[in-house]
């Protein structure tokens, strides 16, 4: 064989789409603030293991997986930073990296005034 007759396929990570919002989500019977990042455009297979999102060096707190596999969202108790890539994985092996944009500045907020007063913030407890 020579290198006219190698094919290359497209490579399908690049149509991973992400989707970051605060949202509040209730945790041992109290409202938790949490940013969702959501990831679709890729199958995520319902494992044993736990699943992951790293973003930079903030691990998620945990992942659910949802329509079967079509999106995973990864929910962080902590501020994240900007960042080009994102890993995904299960247990602590990373089984996919993920070039897409996490920019801090563009995640849709919560209005903190309407919250509860009980409510547990990004980077509490």
């Amino acid at each position: 064989m020579n290198i006219k007759e190698i094919i290359r396929l497209p490579d399908s990570r690049k149509v991973v789409k992400i989707e970051l919002r605060e949202v509040v989500r209730d945790v041992g019977g109290k409202p938790h603030v949490f940013i969702r990042v959501r990831l679709s455009g890729w199958h995520f297979p319902e494992r044993a293991l736990e699943p992951f999102l790293v973003i930079g060096n903030a691990v998620s707190r945990f992942v659910l997986i949802e329509n079967e596999g079509t999106t995973a969202d990864a929910y962080f108790d902590v501020r994240l930073t900007e960042a080009k890539r994102v890993s995904f994985g299960y247990g602590n092996i990373v089984s996919w990296d993920f070039d897409v944009k996490v920019d801090p500045a563009g995640i849709d907020r919560l209005d903190r005034a309407r919250l509860p007063k009980q409510v547990v913030d990004l980077g509490e407890e």
